[in-house]
């Protein structure tokens, strides 16, 4: 049985869509179907019904997903431990990360790697979506974790600061604002509530100002501050770097989040994955007095 028919078997079997999986294989849906409908063929037995809600697996379809599971882990295990033996300083990497650290704090580190490492070739994919290492979905991840809390077991990494927020505006909405006017005249950026008056809005430095305007980004979040839609809580890290925002009196930065570097066992000692991860290890390890909050008193340090 080719592992490639294998594949696309798991992934329509996940997704119930041809659209969906075929996005997951990075490749058209005409081709999943025409895939799938090759490999029925081939082994004389339907896997899947269609149905008008998408792809339904079969009995045979069931029977047959414990052993395309493990065929799958058999294959992401020696490609991981084949990948661990190359010592070449040259190749692809793929990183993901929250796109807060797009930020001006560490895009120039990892401009700085590729122009001294130009044989090596990165992908940088944002999101906040904890990406399956095991499985190759990244090589790398710089991932935000609850405080205290432990990385998978399957993976390594190590924690390399402690995200801190704080309440912030620009200097302009600030000079140009009540903020003790009735009715209030100014309001919160929310990141995904209805509440107008949410938990950590009630536990504010102001929390008769209501909720409005829903951003459920970060970046976004600091761009609309910038230009006055509101006040938010963002990372220090990033809003102190912004010379056109300030906290608001009385803000004292909170920890929020664990930063962390992970990676697979397998993939320790893959010589352009060590590099990378020496490099943005030691770039974070620098900037750590920002990331936990203690930089805007001290601007004209890190900028």
């Amino acid at each position: 049985m080719d592992w490639d028919d294998v594949r696309y078997f798991l992934a329509l079997a996940r997704a119930g869509s041809i659209r969906t999986a075929g996005k997951t294989l990075g490749v058209s849906h005409s081709t999943v179907a025409r895939r799938i409908e090759q490999f029925e063929q081939q082994i004389g037995v339907r896997l899947f019904d269609r149905t008008p809600g998408g792809y339904v697996t079969t009995l045979a379809g069931d029977d047959m997903m414990g052993s395309a599971i493990q065929m799958e882990q058999d294959m992401n295990s020696l490609e991981r431990r084949l990948l661990g033996q190359d010592a070449r300083l040259e190749g692809d990497i793929c990183i993901t990360f929250p796109d807060s650290l797009t930020s001006g704090i560490l895009m120039p580190d990892i401009t700085e790697f590729t122009r001294n490492f130009p044989d090596i070739d990165l992908e940088l994919v944002l999101s906040y979506r904890a990406f399956d290492l095991s499985k190759r979905e990244a090589d790398i991840a710089l991932r935000y974790m609850r405080r205290s809390s432990e990385p998978p077991p399957h993976l390594i990494g190590r924690k390399l600061a402690t995200v801190h927020y704080a309440h912030y505006a620009s200097r302009v909405f600030l000079e140009e604002n009540n903020f003790a006017a009735e009715p209030p005249t100014v309001s919160w950026i929310r990141w995904d509530e209805r509440d107008r008056f949410p938990k950590w809005i009630k536990e504010s430095l102001y929390p008769e100002i209501p909720g409005r305007n829903n951003l459920a980004n970060g970046m976004m979040q600091l761009q609309a501050v910038k230009a006055g839609l509101g006040i938010a809580s963002l990372p220090c890290f990033a809003a102190d770097l912004e010379p056109d925002l300030v906290r608001l009196p009385g803000s004292i930065s909170s920890p929020y989040f664990d930063l962390w570097i992970l990676s697979h066992p397998d993939l320790r000692e893959t010589a352009r994955l060590r590099i990378f991860r020496d490099h943005i290890t030691r770039a974070i390890m620098k900037m750590r007095p920002l990331y936990e909050g203690s930089g805007q008193q001290d601007r004209e340090g890190w900028t």
